[in-house]
């Protein structure tokens, strides 16, 4: 499905490349990166509700025990709040976790905060979209 086509001011412009900076940190397991995009505090809902932190996620990244092989974001939408920042969106995401592969669809919600002038990744909730995984 093609992206819509979205009115951005500066802020929430750059908001979306720290979003694409954060997918292709997660891709290349690029762990610098992703040091520099997540939140002291970052942590995760994820599928199953589960809880995983920032320092968890780094770890399992840098072990090589998930690995991601594709993401592939749609409907992203961005919305600002002050320093405060939101992008939503679906995604498709094929992801590795200690040897079992695994195809899924998305949708997602990603919190960041500016500080010091740099947007930061708080928190990140994923829900399963089960009509498209069928």
């Amino acid at each position: 499905m093609p992206q819509a086509k979205m009115s951005l001011d500066p802020q929430e412009q750059e908001l979306l490349t720290v979003e694409r900076r954060f997918d292709a940190a997660l891709l290349s397991s690029d762990i610098a990166a992703l040091d520099g995009i997540l939140s002291e505090r970052f942590f995760l809902n994820d599928f199953t509700g589960g809880v995983i932190g920032r320092s968890e996620l780094l770890t399992y990244l840098g072990e090589g025990k998930l690995q991601f092989h594709g993401i592939v974001p749609h409907e992203l939408s961005v919305q600002r709040y002050g320093d405060a920042g939101i992008v939503t969106g679906w995604t498709e995401m094929n992801a590795e976790l200690q040897g079992t592969v695994s195809e899924v669809k998305s949708r997602f919600l990603h919190l960041y905060i500016r500080k010091g002038g740099t947007w930061r990744l708080v928190s990140a909730q994923g829900t399963v979209i089960a009509e498209l995984d069928s």
